[in-house]
């Protein structure tokens, strides 16, 4: 996968005259852009992409019916390419959909700004952070802080994302004696300031308004310090805040925080949207919850599929048990050999100590400090301080 400083092959898959003629007028004017026109048929559209391999493929989603299925197909024969969906404004098609089928991104047409050109940028960039063989480390400036971020993720709900965001990062701060920012990844329904018991009206929508033009100074008033030490980015306050925020403001934002922050830990909750993947997309590791049962492992197997299709390498995934140690769990060992994974970290299970620290806004960390459960996560964050330290050589 080419970066965004060299030329960028696109190919349009569309029928409609006026989409390709947008397309074209729009990156016109991108040098690094490059736009390959081809009359696309259902019949000829493989063996196009099979010959041209581009790194775009700006798929229409009138070309034809049925046309998850394609972006499932394309994904999965020709990874090497981002398939960014040409979604029509005029009827309601689902964009948790879009993604779960394989596409990296979607855009609405008609195109409005420059936001076709910041997506396709934006989707080559982070396509070519996630392939960049793991065997190369790139000479960084001295003075560029460390970027380590986490995200928190579960494709099944109820697993305990945020008690684990939550008190990982307070034992991270403590390991590392450093800054470490927990981000309230759930845009709706987030509940990392509840609890920390933080009564703020700040939040990420502070940040998104001035999304490319942030500095440490602003950043510093919005984030909320919690008495633990960690840094705390709560999620929007409301609804119509919560769905006005944009993947391409987002990563940005993102950026900013990690030029701020060395160490940043996000609740992704178990919504598989847009935003969720864009900080996947800009994370180090994802560690992802499961508990040990059989729906919690197959919703994981589901979600290995399609980190397939978004081009994660397979070592970015880190698998965490939470709530262990119960008569009917599955056993480790069964849960590794039916993933075909190990296991990176086990939390066990005591619902009324993970209730009470919820009600009083207590983490578990800093009510019980000697109680296993804290012992569990002070254990995934030595491995983890590994993973940061490898990192930094």
């Amino acid at each position: 996968m080419k970066t965004t400083t060299q030329s960028t092959t696109i190919l349009v898959v569309s029928k409609n005259p006026s989409v390709i003629e947008s397309t074209r007028t729009t990156l016109a004017k991108e040098k690094i852009l490059k736009l390959i026109e081809k009359e696309m048929t259902s019949e000829n559209l493989f063996p196009v992409i099979a010959e041209i391999q581009p790194d775009v493929i700006l798929l229409d989603f009138e070309f034809q019916q049925h046309p998850f299925d394609l972006v499932d197909k394309i994904a999965s024969k020709y990874s090497m390419c981002a398939v960014v969906a040409i979604l029509p404004e005029s009827e309601k098609v689902d964009s948790d959909r879009v993604l779960l089928s394989g596409a990296r991104d979607f855009i609405q047409y008609p195109y409005q700004s420059d936001n076709l050109v910041t997506t396709i940028k934006r989707v080559i960039e982070l396509l070519e952070r996630n392939q960049a063989p793991s065997s190369l480390t790139p000479v960084m400036d001295t003075n560029v802080k460390p970027k380590n971020m986490f995200t928190i993720f579960s494709p099944k709900g109820g697993v305990g994302t945020t008690t684990i965001s939550t008190n990982l990062a307070i034992s991270l701060h403590k390991t590392l004696k450093e800054d470490v920012l927990v981000i309230d990844g759930k845009h709706l329904f987030g509940h990392i300031a509840l609890y920390y018991n933080l009564r703020t009206g700040n939040s990420i929508t502070d940040l998104i308004a001035h999304a490319g033009n942030l500095d440490e100074r602003l950043i510093k008033q919005v984030v909320v310090r919690h008495t633990s030490g960690v840094h705390v980015l709560p999620s929007p306050i409301s609804i119509a805040q919560a769905q006005g925020i944009k993947p391409e403001d987002l990563f940005k934002v993102i950026q900013s925080l990690q030029m701020v922050f060395p160490n940043i830990i996000i609740d992704g909750g178990n919504n598989l949207n847009e935003n969720t993947v864009t900080y996947m997309d800009s994370s180090d590791k994802i560690l992802l919850v499961l508990n040990p049962d059989i729906a919690s492992m197959r919703d994981v197997k589901q979600f290995m599929e399609i980190s397939a299709t978004l081009s994660y390498p397979k070592d970015k995934t880190l698998l965490i048990l939470n709530l262990t140690g119960r008569k009917a769990d599955v056993k480790k060992e069964e849960i590794e050999n039916i993933l075909k994974m190990k296991i990176f970290g086990m939390i066990p299970a005591d619902g009324n100590l993970a209730l009470s620290s919820l009600n009083e806004g207590v983490p578990i960390l800093l009510k019980k400090p000697h109680h296993p459960i804290s012992k569990a996560f002070n254990d995934i964050t030595k491995e983890l301080v590994k993973i940061i330290q490898t990192s930094k050589t």
